[in-house]
């Protein structure tokens, strides 16, 4: 407990509570022995306001309405307290008034140093979690959908009179919830029997007609022609000013077209605009829907699970990415990991209407029953279990990566030797997370990185977390006012779970979570410490009560704001200032034995976006007990129901270390890699003419002789060829089908192999000259397969020899010569629109980023030789194989400010302004030295 520096809550009980006494026994007495009786001026007096009995007066008098308008405050906050509402009224220094009180509040009913055993009963029976009243929680499990009742957790001040009301509509039907409950053990252990005191925290079973909430639905607006943002604000908000919550939640989009909202006054006709999840209301419009929600209390409501974009994320310091947001769940199923790679197999399910069974269905492996398998799982190949919307997260957090990288790749020097070099290892299950992201839509087109990240941004702070699954049905539990204790073999690997998947969706101060330094080295390792730079959203503490002192200081300042702002609850507050930063908070900590204080505080945050979750036992909270499957055998307390028979989420600690430096990285943490080449062994240029052209530069493209060969519907056979081009020393067969086919055993894919290269052999001879059906294509030696140089020519490995010949080349000519040849072949990224695993982790963005260092250095080489035309096309060249790369739009803009061509420069410096805007990311010093120039005397300023 903090006020003004007091931490003791002895010392905090006395501070307030002398402050109160003082402020409504001092004032009055004060008065009455000093200025008593009072002197009323005389009406002589009254015609001389300057006379010292007149000031007097109404000095008095100002104290003495001051004094009685705090005390009405104090009356006021005081009833409210005990009736545990929010006060309607509103009264000058009832601010004053509520925080005195809550901080008496607080600290009166906090043991100091009172043991687990001696926490009275009472305390605990009177806890309010209120966790059924928030949207996102569901009070009925798919599970649970044959029986028939559904659940209630008892809040405090319940009847059975107004629980009826309430869910079912009818205040006598409290009759059907005695009727449902007579005899059952309670979570108190005593049976329910009817004339006894309900008590706070127990679980009712009720009819299964009950009240349920609404599945959250995003909104949308088409643009109509003459439409504005201010008028779109307007009409579903209430105020047209709110305008900008809508710019924020649809900026940098892709709209139909291809276009994006970038500019506020700028709308098109057919553009689909995402809107806020809740407008203001008027009053008439609140009561409609009350009356609404009265006469339809008692129809049954049928649920469909789906997907909560708010809680998903990330960014890359976590967001949460809209690609898997609002989403079914997908029709494919996700295999334990492969027993010797530890990958993930995705096992399609059949779809009735369906004409076709899937290609390549997967063996059906026996998985131990206590672990659940879902197309919303990531099962680790070290063991872990982790939600699919946690994978989009470092999905986010990887594209952050090689964006930052890129994006302050500095431009080659005229003399320094440009290579492909080699991509950082990823550990396992980094690698298992990103390609289960990928393979959640097998049907879309892999989206670049700019995309993925600029399109994760999250304004709304997360209000559910993925806790776990049972069977196959994730479990939800809500953030604000969770009080979760987790003991057992594998609390530590749930906590982990846990603080990650916040942490991935913590971005744009959408989330917040305090540890104690020393639980967070238990858990993550020491190095935790180097991370917390990059990782602004997760706070150290030195001790854990300095943790419940930061805790309690948003406690108590949330309740003040909610006071400021006539708000019920966290979310009314963040849609009344939703400039204010009011993260999810989270407090992750270690206590075997509980927490008294902590456990005070908790009861009080369920709606203040405040929870906690901890290693040990809650006396007021859910206790949940895991086996060594993380798998929960016993829960206890409100959320027992909820949490019963759950398999929790989990991650070992080396899975966390390396998803913790992910994020850390997607935030800017430089790494220190040691740099390898990985230049392609190039075989010997053929002698002869090569009958069949493979380009990979660009969209992959084969032709023999100028006839085109598709291989679209040989999926296989075309991603075989691709593999084969990018390894010309060969592979053997294990090798390749470890990366073609994974999930497959060794038997299955090595049939799947022979098919594929088959198909592939077949298509190439189909479409030769008699003279060339007789040649393989592809060769064997041994066990290893590769593609004969004598009959294909493939541009890759022109283009790794102009690589070659340029590090070489003894002259600035012979650089130019084979840079040239370089560019001529650099159509763009490596096999633009297809969508390989091994492609995109290993080979695409090396290789980019090593066709765009040639292309810079063949500009300079241009530039030196006084060629500006040809250098400002491979400029443009390299701009267009990667915009997110500043080297490249700055030497554009140096050049075309050179040349004094000011308005194409500014049209170049406008463009990297949209697009650094959409990261969220400032131009680096060298970029800005560049601007400069342009914003100079000769010039007209221009400003990013």
């Amino acid at each position: 407990m903090t006020m003004y520096g007091l931490r003791h809550p002895l010392l905090v009980r006395t501070a307030a509570g002398a402050a109160l006494t003082g402020l409504l026994a001092g004032i009055p007495a004060i008065l009455l022995i000093f200025f008593w009786p009072i002197d009323l001026p005389t009406f002589d007096d009254l015609a001389t306001p300057g006379e010292p009995i007149v000031i007097k007066t109404l000095l008095l008098a100002t104290v003495w309405t001051c004094w009685a308008l705090f005390a009405l405050a104090v009356t006021v906050e005081l009833v409210g307290t005990l009736r545990a509402q929010r006060s309607q009224v509103r009264l000058p220094f009832q601010r004053l008034a509520a925080y005195l009180i809550t901080t008496i509040t607080v600290a009166a009913t906090a043991p100091i140093a009172a043991p687990r055993a001696l926490i009275p009963a009472a305390a605990i029976a009177a806890t309010s979690t209120e966790i059924h009243d928030h949207p996102a929680t569901a009070a009925l499990d798919k599970g649970e959908a044959a029986k028939p009742y559904v659940t209630y957790v008892v809040q405090s001040r319940d009847t059975l009179w107004t629980i009826a009301e309430k869910q079912l509509g009818d205040p006598m039907r409290y009759r059907d919830i005695i009727a449902l409950n007579q005899g059952r053990t309670m979570n108190d252990g005593r049976p329910f029997t009817q004339g006894e005191w309900l008590q706070a925290g127990c679980t009712l079973h009720l009819p299964a007609d009950a009240r349920k909430p609404e599945p959250t639905r995003l909104r949308t607006h088409t643009v109509t022609s003459g439409e504005t943002l201010w008028g779109i604000s307007k009409q579903h908000l209430g105020k047209g000013i709110q305008y900008k919550k809508i710019f924020k939640l649809n900026k940098g989009r892709p709209q139909p077209g291809g276009t994006r909202l970038t500019d506020p006054d700028v709308l098109e006709p057919g553009w689909r605009l995402i809107l806020p999840k809740h407008g203001r209301a008027t009053q008439k419009t609140k009561s409609v829907h009350r009356r609404t929600l009265q006469r339809h209390a008692a129809k049954p409501t049928h649920r469909t699970p789906s997907s909560h974009h708010s809680e998903d994320p990330p960014s890359f310091r976590t967001s949460s990415s809209p690609l898997a947001t609002e989403t079914e769940p997908s029709s494919r199923d996700i295999a334990p990991p492969h027993p010797a790679t530890g990958t993930i197999a995705l096992r399609p399910v059949l779809n009735p209407a369906s004409p076709h069974p899937p290609a390549e269905p997967a063996p059906q492996i026996p998985r131990p029953a206590a672990v659940a398998t879902s197309a919303e799982v990531v099962m680790l190949p070290q063991g872990g279990m982790m939600a699919l919307s946690f994978a989009a997260g470092i999905a986010v957090a990887l594209a952050a990566t090689r964006l930052h990288r890129r994006r302050r790749l500095p431009a080659p020097t005229i003399d320094e030797p440009v290579s492909v070099l080699a991509p950082e290892p990823q550990s396992p299950a980094v690698r298992v997370l990103e390609q289960a992201h990928r393979n959640s839509d097998p049907e879309a087109a892999p989206p670049d990185d700019f995309e993925l990240v600029s399109s994760a941004f999250e304004i709304d702070p997360p209000v559910t977390l993925k806790a776990g699954m049972r069977n196959d049905d994730p479990v939800h539990l809500p953030l604000s006012g969770l009080n979760l204790a987790l003991t057992g073999s594998g609390a530590d690997d749930c906590i982990r779970a846990i603080i990650l998947d916040l942490l991935a969706q913590a971005d744009a101060h959408r989330a917040s979570i305090i540890i104690p330094i020393q639980d967070a080295e238990r858990w993550f390792g020491a190095t935790i410490t180097t991370l917390t730079n990059h990782l602004p959203e997760l706070h150290l503490t030195a001790t854990l009560d300095e943790a419940i002192n930061h805790f309690e200081e948003q406690l108590v300042g949330r309740r003040g704001l909610l006071q400021d702002y006539e708000a019920n609850d966290i979310q009314q507050l963040r849609q009344a200032e939703p400039g204010e930063p009011l993260p999810a908070l989270l407090l992750a900590t270690c206590c075997p034995d509980g927490h008294p204080y902590l456990d005070t505080l908790l009861t009080m945050t369920a709606h203040l976006g405040l929870g906690a979750v901890l290693t040990g036992h809650s006396p007021s909270g859910t206790t949940c007990e895991l086996d060594q499957n993380h798998h929960v055998t016993e829960a206890t307390g409100p959320m027992a129901t909820e949490l019963d028979n759950v398999t929790l989420f989990h991650l070992p600690p080396d899975a966390a270390t390396s998803v913790l430096h992910t994020l850390a990285t997607g935030n800017g943490m430089p790494t220190e890699h040691p740099e390898q080449l990985a230049d392609l062994p190039i075989p010997p240029p053929s002698t002869t003419p090569q009958p069949v052209r493979f380009t990979l530069l660009g969209e992959p493209a084969i032709d023999v002789r100028g006839t085109p060969v598709d291989l679209t519907r040989r999926t296989k056979a075309l991603e075989l060829f691709v593999l084969l081009a990018l390894h010309p020393k060969g592979l053997d067969r294990e090798e390749i089908c470890e990366r073609l086919w994974p999930d497959l055993e060794e038997t299955l894919a090595s049939y799947r192999f022979h098919a594929a290269l088959k198909d592939l052999r077949t298509a190439l001879r189909d479409a030769s000259t008699p003279d060339d059906k007789k040649a393989h294509f592809i060769e064997r030696s041994g066990k290893t397969y590769r593609i004969e140089p004598q009959h294909i020519d493939v541009d890759l490995w022109s283009f790794h020899q102009a690589l070659a010949e340029a590090r070489t080349a003894t002259n600035a000519q012979e650089k130019l010569t084979a840079l040239e040849t370089a560019a001529s072949l650099c159509l763009g990224q490596l096999c633009k629109g297809l969508k390989y695993d091994w492609l995109d982790q290993d080979h695409r963005w090396p290789l980019t980023i090593a066709s765009i260092k040639a292309l810079l250095q063949l500009g300079a080489l241009h530039e030196h030789a006084g060629h500006d035309e040809r250098a400002l096309e491979i400029y443009d060249q390299a701009c267009a194989l990667d915009p997110d790369m500043e080297s490249a739009a700055r030497s554009t803009i140096r050049l075309l400010t050179t040349l004094g061509r000011t308005d194409e420069a500014r049209q170049r410096a406008r463009q990297l302004k949209a697009r650094l805007n959409a990261l969220g990311v400032t131009p680096s010093p060298e970029t800005q030295t560049v601007l400069k120039q342009l914003n100079g005397p000769s010039n007209p300023p221009y400003r990013l």
